[in-house]
């Protein structure tokens, strides 16, 4: 868990690096997993947003590290 936590929040970190430079977007955000759900806590010039869906580690497996960060950046840009 602490390695897909770490994985998903340096992806997120790099994700608001390029926003800055390209759309002069600040953020940041943070990743955690409790029970059967993952969540990515985030914020956006000042506005705090919340993104969460079921975790099963078979996502993982099934679709390696990335996919949780995936989704999230699908559902949310």
């Amino acid at each position: 868990m602490k390695n897909l936590i770490n994985f998903t929040n340096n992806k997120l970190n790099n994700w608001y690096k390029n926003a800055k430079l390209d759309y002069n977007v600040d953020g940041f955000a943070t990743t955690e997993i409790e029970g059967n759900t993952i969540t990515i806590n985030y914020t956006e010039n000042g506005i705090s947003k919340v993104w969460s869906m079921p975790f099963y580690v078979e996502y993982v497996i099934d679709n390696g590290l990335d996919y949780f960060f995936n989704v999230w950046a699908e559902e949310c840009r």
